[in-house]
C-alpha cells in the first residue's frame, strides 16, 4: 500500500471517505461536501498544509501554534483508512511534521468509539490523550 500526496483528482474519493468517516463514528456534524472539497484543496496549495492518500484512506492536517505557546504542532483534521493503511498515513504525517519541527495533535472519535487496536498502536507511538472535545 502506497501513501502519497493527494492531487486533485484524488479530491472526490476523499469526500467520500470523509462522509465514511461521520458514518464509522456516528459524528455529530455532518460532512459539506463542497466545504469538504474547498478545504482539501486549499491544504493542498498550502505550504502548513497537507492531505496524504492510500488506495482506501487519507490524513490531512495543518501546521500551526496555540495560543499558550509559540511551539508548532500538526494538527490532524481528518483520518480515516478502510484498507489497513492508517499507520501507514500517520507515519507520513508524522514525518512530514517531523520535517517541519511540529509536534502531532491528533483527533479521534469517542474513547468508548476508538477501537483498542488503534489505541494500542497510538500508546505504542508515544500519544496519549490530552484533551476533551464537547460538541452541543
Amino acid at each position: 500500500m502506497a501513501v502519497r500526496l493527494a492531487v486533485a483528482a484524488d479530491i472526490p474519493r476523499i469526500v467520500d471517505m470523509v462522509c465514511a468517516l461521520r458514518a464509522a463514528i456516528s459524528g455529530p456534524v455532518v460532512p459539506e461536501p463542497a466545504k469538504v472539497a474547498e478545504t482539501v484543496m486549499i491544504l493542498m496549495g498550502s505550504p502548513s498544509g497537507i492531505v496524504l492518500v492510500s488506495d482506501g484512506g487519507f490524513i490531512a492536517g495543518s501546521i500551526s501554534s496555540t495560543i499558550i505557546s509559540s511551539e508548532r504542532f500538526a494538527h490532524e483534521l481528518g483520518w480515516f483508512a478502510a484498507d489497513n493503511s492508517g499507520l501507514q498515513l500517520l507515519r507520513a504525517f508524522e514525518a512530514w511534521a517531523d520535517s517541519r519541527g511540529a509536534r502531532v495533535r491528533l483527533s479521534t472519535g469517542p474513547e468508548d468509539q476508538v477501537p483498542a487496536r488503534l489505541r494500542e498502536a497510538l500508546h505504542r507511538r508515544g500519544y496519549r490523550p490530552y484533551e476533551t472535545a464537547w460538541v452541543k
